[in-house]
């Protein structure tokens, strides 16, 4: 059966070759990502601020906080990226979100999963819903796309219907930090 199926995996990349999820580019060597787009990916890993995720230029300590940080506490345990969001890794993210490559959520995942606690006790994911409109007009959520893959990477149960969206929000894209946070107020509640 082992044998079957890598002769399968064989022959589909040999007619539907792996594609870079930044730049299109077939992808002869396989994994996600070309040679070129891997090298200009900026992965992020400690040390860090514990908050925000925000690099430090040296190791401050597992429990450090940045400066914003500090002056404005976070409301949350912590946030983690994979990479730096930037011209590269804005594609990845463009094609899942807009492209309709639903298959990326399984490429971002991967990336996340690393950054888990080793502790899953008492962890679950759940996805930031979407507005109907939008789900009608993208037919998918990309945050639960990802998230899926997450939990099934990590054992994390997913837990879809946590939140939920109490109004439509306007597109994020070019909106300030300020402008982000109005713009989200009071779009989202706790499931009873």
């Amino acid at each position: 059966m082992a044998w079957g199926s890598h002769i399968f995996h064989i022959m589909l990349n040999w007619v539907l070759p792996e594609r870079c999820p930044c730049c299109g580019a077939i992808n002869p060597a396989g994994g996600p990502f070309c040679v070129s787009c891997w090298r200009n990916l900026e992965f992020l890993g400690p040390p860090w601020c514990c908050g925000c995720g925000t690099p430090f230029e040296f190791d401050r300590g597992d429990d450090a906080y940045c400066a914003l940080c500090i002056a404005h506490p976070p409301l949350h345990d912590g946030i983690r990226a994979a990479v730096k969001y930037d011209d590269v890794s804005a594609q990845v993210v463009l094609r899942l979100k807009y492209g309709g490559k639903i298959g990326l959520a399984r490429a971002i995942a991967r990336q996340l999963v690393r950054h888990l606690p080793d502790d899953h006790t008492d962890l679950i994911i759940t996805p930031v819903p979407s507005h109907w409109a939008r789900m009608w007009s993208r037919t998918f959520n990309q945050s639960a796309l990802i998230g899926q893959e997450l939990a099934a990477l990590s054992g994390i149960p997913f837990v879809p219907d946590i939140l939920v969206r109490h109004k439509r929000t306007p597109t994020m894209r070019g909106l300030d930090v300020r402008r982000r946070k109005k713009a989200v107020g009071g779009a989202f509640a706790v499931l009873p």
